[in-house]
């Protein structure tokens, strides 16, 4: 390890935090991983407290920088994030309550309220590059001012769990414009707040963080934070992104052809696309990924699918911590489409159907149900002329013995298993070195970084044998609500 440099890179998750130390060379020779709790209460309300949330990212630092007889040897640390949360601060830097989390539902006619002609769903995604969803900072902020204004009053920073960790490492306030995307208040091409949102909510854009490009040294580790996580001070941050164009970056996944698919809570597909426009015509979600070599990042997404399989799993397959090895073993010895049992796995249900199948083909049925609902999306793509070529596949799923055949076989394109679960977390990594000087872009790093590769081939058989089975699915689940 002499004389090497080494990266560090998190990936900010819904469930989870975790990390790698990684060299500059593109070995992962440490990884980390911490859960995240939760508020929930009556109502819709998730909520977490962001001063936990810090001491649980500082501590994943903590011990990936033990890794490494001298964490002098760290060039540079970056983030991914899930966010879409949301983080009111006082003139202190303290959080005034607790960040709300992007799951929050509690958010009933507020945004119609405060926006009012301005909440026009086409409009709010030509600006922001998302179709509106009554969720995310934005409708946040408008039940704020609706049910608690005196907290908007008192915020001296507004901002998310990613900003809040930043200000504690580096005392910086800033954030790129792929995460600022998920607030819903980002201009996403002039790449600056969009001040018509602002003023309905009533909010200066001093209070927001300043908007600088992914890859950017937005400060350094200050003494108290090399204290809490063990990087000597002085240890640059750099701005990361989204967790899915992190995700992209960690796979090798730069241009148009190549679909990402990256399995977390929610299963999202992300595709490298030169026409903006056409990728917001077709209601797609939209980051700006590679805008300054004029790349965009279309985003498809079964949202929650995960939340929803592991009722599946807890409710037909078992409830045990080691669960999803039961789930795999099971998928794998059942036979290609489940002795004809079709699962919509974006809406859980109950029935007496299930109650009297065997536990093999309720597994496989979980897989390929939400197989045939990515290839429904990914047809999508197609339509508006965005051809797949391979799919790369990260995540946890990425890691089971049957489920990236099925996705193979189910959607007739090579599965390249690529940094696995960890695929977040290494394109945050990616991002370090790059705003260490250490490579010049991603591209660069993508032709000198080693990345090893499994890939799966589709069975032509099989996959004509599920391109019949898709057909029942789609009559039998015409109108799937993805969001």
């Amino acid at each position: 390890m002499a004389g090497e440099e080494y990266l560090i890179g998190l990936d900010l998750g819904t469930s989870g935090v975790k990390g790698v130390l990684m060299s500059a060379k593109g070995a992962v020779v440490a990884k980390e991983k911490a859960p995240v709790r939760y508020k929930t209460a009556a109502g819709g309300i998730v909520t977490f407290d962001a001063q936990a949330f810090y001491s649980l990212v500082a501590g994943v630092i903590r011990n990936l920088a033990k890794a490494l007889p001298d964490a002098t040897a760290v060039a540079a640390l970056s983030m991914v994030t899930a966010s879409g949360n949301t983080v009111l601060l006082d003139g202190g830097n303290k959080p005034l309550t607790d960040g709300v989390s992007w799951m929050d539902t509690r958010a009933r006619d507020e945004a119609r309220a405060v926006f009012g002609e301005l909440l026009d769903s086409a409009e709010i995604h030509r600006v922001t590059g998302w179709p509106f969803i009554n969720m995310f900072p934005m409708v946040h902020l408008a039940w704020l001012k609706c049910n608690r204004p005196e907290l908007l009053r008192k915020a001296a920073k507004i901002g998310m769990s990613t900003d809040y960790v930043h200000l504690r490492l580096t005392g910086e306030w800033g954030i790129d414009p792929s995460t600022a995307t998920t607030s819903y208040l980002l201009d996403q091409k002039a790449g600056g707040w969009y001040r018509p949102y602002l003023d309905k909510l009533g909010i200066g854009q001093g209070k927001l963080p300043p908007v600088y490009e992914s890859g950017t040294v937005l400060g350094r580790i200050t003494p108290q934070a090399a204290a809490e996580t063990g990087l000597p001070a002085g240890t640059p941050v750099v701005l990361g992104s989204f967790d899915h164009p992190g995700a992209a970056r960690g796979s090798g996944v730069l241009d148009e052809g190549q679909l990402l698919l990256s399995c977390g809570t929610s299963w999202v597909g992300f595709y490298p696309f030169k026409n903006r426009e056409l990728a917001v015509g077709r209601q797609l979600l939209v980051d700006p990924f590679l805008r300054q070599e004029g790349l965009w990042g279309v985003m498809l997404s079964l949202k929650a699918v995960s939340n929803e399989v592991e009722r599946y799993l807890c409710r037909y397959i078992s409830a045990a911590p080691d669960k999803y090895g039961e789930f795999d073993r099971l998928a794998a010895i059942a036979p290609v489409g489940a002795n004809g049992l079709l699962i919509n796995t974006m809406e859980y249900e109950e029935t007496d159907q299930l109650d009297t199948r065997p536990k093999t083909d309720i597994a496989r049925a979980v897989m390929e149900g939400t197989a045939f609902l990515l290839r429904m999306r990914v047809e999508q793509l197609r339509q508006a002329g965005m051809r797949t070529e391979t799919i790369h596949m990260v995540g946890g799923p990425s890691e089971t013995r049957p489920w990236p055949q099925i996705i193979a076989d189910v959607l007739g394109r090579p599965v390249a298993i690529v940094n696995g679960s960890c695929a977040g977390a290494v394109g945050a990594a990616v991002l370090a070195a790059i705003g260490a000087g250490i490579f010049a872009d991603e591209r660069d790093a993508c032709r000198r970084m080693a990345f090893e590769q499994c890939v799966l081939m589709p069975d032509k058989e099989t996959r004509e044998a599920y391109d019949r089975i898709f057909g029942r699915f789609k009559a039998k689940y015409p109108d799937v609500k993805y969001i």
